[in-house]
C-alpha cells in the first residue's frame, strides 16, 4: 500500500473519523518553525500518528510495521 500526501484538514478529518483507511503524510510545521513530516497509519482504523525529521524516515515506519 502506497502512501498518500494529504493536507492538515484532510488529515484532521482521518484522525477524528478513522476514515479513510491506509497509509497518509503530511508535511507540516512545528511550533518553531522547524519542518516535519507526520505519518497516519489508518489501515486498522486506529490512525496512528508519529511526527519524522524527512520522508525516508516517515516511509520505513509507514511500510515497515
Amino acid at each position: 500500500m502506497k502512501a498518500k500526501l494529504i493536507t492538515q484538514e484532510e488529515a484532521d478529518a482521518i484522525i477524528e473519523t478513522r476514515e479513510p483507511r491506509g497509509l497518509f503524510y503530511l508535511e507540516s510545521k512545528t511550533g518553531d518553525g522547524r519542518k516535519v513530516i507526520v505519518g497516519i497509519d489508518n489501515r486498522t482504523g486506529d490512525a496512528w500518528t508519529e511526527d519524522f525529521k524527512n520522508k525516508a524516515a516517515c516511509f520505513r515506519w509507514l511500510h515497515d510495521k
